[in-house]
């Protein structure tokens, strides 16, 4: 693609998201103080808590917002929504999106198929995660409290509205108050799964290794210990440094917070959108199909291809050819075809870099046939494998792979 035929890419706006940013910590402070009663039910010991929930909330949907202005992001999510509220095929369309929740999301099946151990690591820290936030979070908000009935007795209030009553002796009030202390025992064992490799990438990658692999399973481990060592300190050391480590335990818990909306953390706001994303998918292939301009093969969705065109052309690229038609009219097959016949016509350029004594050494051994000869006995799609199977010798054979020969001929002529 010619210099001259790309353009600046769309600049990023930041004003919307700001204001969308903004929006959100307005609305979680609103909801806050009618959740708790006008903070009747607020605890003022989780102020540091509540404060950074408001803030990482705005970062959140300040992140998000950003992330939805690059092109393709912007274009699986529009057309996604599109797609999924289809009037003739909305209960379809909402089958198949629960289909993907429960075996993607909630079950991470995507990743079981790659590896078991990986999948319990993802698996163990996700619940882990979402239990301990779905537990905490109203709770610092003061959407839940509870109340001494009697000498024995609790009730939960949910939005002020009085729940069921529980002893404290009884199993269901230790599973109740205790529930934090599981949800904390469930992240360290999938983190004990966590691959060590990525700190052990070269010394120059590992500042980037550090901060987006070790860092979030560093602060999750810290949030869950001194999770667990404030239960042990009130429970068998008599209260013992309670106070350091309650404030220890909420500097880690607002530090990931801050963290989440600019970190790896942030993947997990974003993988719902993958619901969109595997919708599209799914019915882009019941749509009408492109053909490729050269072979005429059937490759992708005529909405597919459009949106591609569309996204290429807001990053500020222009692939369109020589005869006038688009780069991506073409199937990848094709392309490397094109690419490899392109490649060619590098061994007959006077370029310095193919003069020397091992490119005749190169030529002397390898002899590439003429490429038209090659396509009319292969066809368009030149590593399409003909009956009988490729020979494993690199001969010009009929039963050698005549793109391996052009590649090899062209790659050691390119080095010499």
């Amino acid at each position: 693609m010619p210099i001259e035929n790309t353009k600046p890419a769309t600049s990023i706006n930041y004003r919307n998201p700001t204001l969308i940013g903004l929006g959100a910590s307005m609305a979680l402070t609103a909801l806050v103080i009618v959740g708790s009663r006008n903070l009747e039910h607020f605890d003022s010991a989780l102020f540091g808590y509540l404060i950074a929930s408001i803030v990482a909330i705005g970062a959140i949907f300040f992140r998000y917002a950003l992330w939805l202005q690059r092109p393709a992001t912007r274009a699986y999510f529009s057309r996604g929504l599109k797609l999924f509220f289809q009037r003739k095929k909305f209960a379809r369309n909402t089958l198949d999106a629960t289909k993907t929740v429960g075996i993607n999301m909630l079950a991470q099946k995507f990743i079981f198929k790659r590896a078991k151990s990986r999948w319990l690591m993802h698996f163990l820290i996700m619940w882990g995660c979402i239990l301990s936030a779905a537990i905490t979070f109203p709770l610092v908000w003061g959407w839940i409290h509870f109340k001494l009935e009697s000498e024995t007795g609790y009730k939960a209030y949910v939005f002020g509205f009085p729940m069921q009553s529980m002893d404290v002796h009884s199993v269901l009030a230790f599973f109740t108050f205790k529930a934090l202390n599981f949800t904390a025992l469930i992240g360290p064992r999938g983190l004990c799964y966590c691959d060590p490799s990525p700190l052990k990438r070269p010394r120059s990658d590992s500042g980037p290794a550090i901060s987006l692999d070790f860092v979030p399973h560093l602060l999750l481990i810290s949030i869950c210990v001194s999770g667990l060592m404030l239960t042990a300190s009130s429970t068998y050391f008599g209260g013992y440094m309670y106070s350091f480590i309650a404030l220890t335990h909420q500097a880690i818990v607002i530090m990931t917070l801050f963290f989440l909306p600019f970190g790896k953390l942030f993947h997990i706001v974003q993988r719902p959108a993958s619901i969109g994303v595997e919708l599209y998918q799914q019915r882009a292939k019941e749509m009408e199909q492109a053909k490729c301009r050269r072979c005429g093969v059937e490759f992708a969705s005529v909405m597919w291809l459009g949106d591609l065109k569309s996204v290429v052309e807001k990053v500020g690229f222009d692939y369109t050819m020589e005869n006038g038609e688009k780069l991506q009219d073409y199937c990848p097959r094709c392309k490397r075809v094109m690419r490899g016949l392109a490649y060619s016509v590098l061994m007959d350029r006077p370029d310095k870099v193919f003069h020397g004594s091992r490119r005749q050494r190169i030529a002397n051994n390898v002899k590439v046939e003429n490429l038209a000869s090659i396509i009319d006995r292969f066809g368009p799609h030149l590593h399409d494998e003909p009956i009988g199977g490729w020979s494993r010798t690199k001969s010009r054979q009929d039963g050698a792979h005549p793109l391996s020969v052009l590649r090899n001929a062209v790659w050691h002529e390119s080095a010499g």
